[in-house]
């Protein structure tokens, strides 16, 4: 059997993070997927009390068994990079036996540049996977689905 294509992974990401948005907010927060997300936006996510709303672009790692990679990669295409507070970036490692989030991070997309390593095409960052890691991404970092969805309504 084949792996899973990048394409397949991100859906899956995107997918497990509305639903998860949706269940976590007992229904408050609303997620809606845009028709295109060629500005990078994956997730429009709604504050159904308020109508105010983020815009989210989801990265996402699976893990493979036997892989401890003490980091991992995500990238912020320059091309689609919108520096705004209302914009956010969500990256999540996920189990390769199940739709859990191992670890997350999210990252209001204003201070991405100040967090990656600039590339020519890209923003790269790099967190490590320790929970107890004290590096420049830590304080951006979730141990459990909960909080990171607490702390994408925290910036809305």
């Amino acid at each position: 059997m084949e792996a899973l294509s990048t394409s397949q992974s991100g859906k899956i990401a995107e997918y497990f993070l509305a639903c998860a948005v949706m269940s976590v907010s007992t229904g408050r927060l609303s997620p809606f997927l845009p028709a295109s997300d060629d500005h990078g936006i994956d997730l429009i996510v709604m504050d159904k009390a308020t109508a105010a709303s983020v815009a989210v672009q989801v990265k996402s790692w699976r893990t493979s068994k036997g892989t401890e990679r003490p980091t991992v990669q995500f990238d912020v295409r320059k091309a689609t990079f919108l520096s705004s507070p209302r914009v956010a970036l969500v990256a999540m490692v996920l189990s390769p036996d199940n739709l859990a989030m191992e670890l997350g991070w999210v990252i209001p997309m204003h201070q991405v540049p100040e967090l990656a390593v600039e590339q020519a095409s890209k923003f790269a960052l790099s967190p490590s996977r320790s929970p107890a890691s004290a590096d420049r991404y830590a304080p951006f970092r979730h141990t459990d689905i909960v909080g990171l969805v607490e702390a994408i309504g925290y910036l809305i």
